[in-house]
This record gives structure tokens, C-alpha cells and sequence, in this order.
């Protein structure tokens, strides 16, 4: 297929198109300002691509979780893109393609940070999530039984905090820290996604609060 995908639920932006043979890719730190680069870089891409958006298949975009302005950025963008052009959406969650990155068999632990003290967190079993895409605290993430490999940033954020809990146990520790938008595309082929209208669009935020009152704030901080 003839795809592009796209990720805005980090700080950033990772970008991807392919003609079917050839993958083209961009993926850089925007901060804040994925709204401002996304649609110049992608249009950088398609025509290194030589292709036209009119001619892709569908628009593949990470729905989360993730930033909650970032994943709402990234739906919009998808949208944009698809009504524009009159494609379908695959949307892909953001831990499925950290999963598929670090190219491991057996079992795979993503964890995410999810800030406000918290990580986003699913466990893989030869590619396939086992259950839903949980939040946990750092002390209450469930680690698997058995030998693992772990994933994802939450070890750079909360190292202190999971040091002590993975201390004695056997796991691997990959350097695949965010999504990039070149997983998509290649989950996005396995048919285990499906395609649906841009007015269907959907993000999975897994959090419903997005943020920490001032007491909150200042309890975290005593």
C-alpha cells in the first residue's frame, strides 16, 4: 500500500511515507510546534516520494496516549488529510508501534511516561498487546513474571523509582524510547488495523485529567 503516517503524541514529530518498496522518513524534536512543521515536512516527503496525496491509500496516525494537545493535533491533521483527499484512517495506538520497533519476540513491556507522575503501559507477546494499554504509577507497574524486554522512556523519567522494582529481574533494556511513524506503516500493513472514515477518527487517551492542581502540584513537590 501507498501510505502516510504520522505521530504527534511526543515532542516529536515523526513522519512517514511510502510508495510501497521505498520508505521515506522524517522524525525531529519540534517542542510545542507540531501543528506549525507537520504539513511543510510532509509535503517535503511526498514529493521526495514523487507521489501525490490524492494517490495514497489511507493516512495512518498514532491515537494515543500520549500528549493529550499532541494527540489532538495528530487526529486533526489525519483528518485534514483524509477528508482533503478522500482517504480512510488506520489510527494505530502509540504503544503497539514502540512495541513493534524494538523488533523483539516473546515478551515485550512498553512503558511510557504519562508526566504528573504516572506511566502509560502495555505488555506484548510476540507483537500482540495481552489486554488494554493501562496508566500506573511507577511503584504499581506490573512487571511480567518471567524474562522481558523493556521499552519506552519511562525508565529514562522514573529511573529511580523502577530501578529498585527490576533489580534481580530478567529483562532487556532497549534504547526505543517514542513511536516513529515508520512503525506505522508497517503495522498499518498487517491487516490487523482497520480502515475507517475520516468523520470516525478516534484517540485514545487513557487519562481523562490532563494536569495536576496547584495543591497537587505543591503535595508532589513536599
Amino acid at each position: 500500500m501507498k501510505l502516510v503516517a504520522l505521530d504527534t503524541s511526543t515532542d516529536f514529530l515523526s513522519l512517514a511515507v511510502t510508495d510501497g518498496e521505498r520508505v521515506f522518513t522524517h522524525h525531529e524534536r519540534v517542542g510545542q510546534k507540531h501543528a506549525e512543521t507537520a504539513l511543510p515536512a510532509l509535503s517535503r516527503l511526498l514529493e521526495e516520494a514523487g507521489l501525490a496525496l490524492s494517490s495514497l491509500d489511507a493516512v495512518v496516525y498514532g491515537q494515543g496516549p500520549g500528549s493529550f494537545t499532541g494527540l489532538r493535533i495528530g487526529c486533526g491533521l489525519a483528518q485534514g488529510l483524509a477528508f482533503s483527499a478522500n482517504l480512510p484512517l488506520i489510527g494505530i495506538p502509540t504503544l503497539d508501534a514502540v512495541a513493534a520497533q524494538t523488533g523483539a519476540s516473546g515478551t515485550v513491556l512498553v512503558a511510557m511516561d504519562a508526566r504528573m507522575g504516572q506511566v502509560y503501559a502495555a505488555v506484548y507477546q510476540d507483537g500482540r498487546c495481552q489486554g488494554a494499554i493501562g496508566l500506573f504509577s511507577p511503584e504499581a507497574l506490573p512487571l511480567p513474571e518471567d524474562a522481558f524486554t523493556l521499552a519506552g522512556d519511562a525508565w529514562q523519567v522514573h529511573e529511580a523509582l523502577l530501578t529498585g522494582r527490576l533489580t534481580g529481574r530478567p529483562f532487556n533494556r532497549t534504547d526505543v524510547l517514542r513511536p516513529e511513524a515508520a512503525a506505522y506503516l508497517k503495522l498499518a500493513s498487517n491487516g490487523h488495523y482497520p480502515k475507517r472514515p475520516a468523520r470516525e477518527a478516534e484517540v485514545l487517551y487513557v487519562r481523562d485529567k490532563v494536569a495536576l492542581t496547584a495543591s497537587e502540584q505543591q503535595a508532589r513537590r513536599t
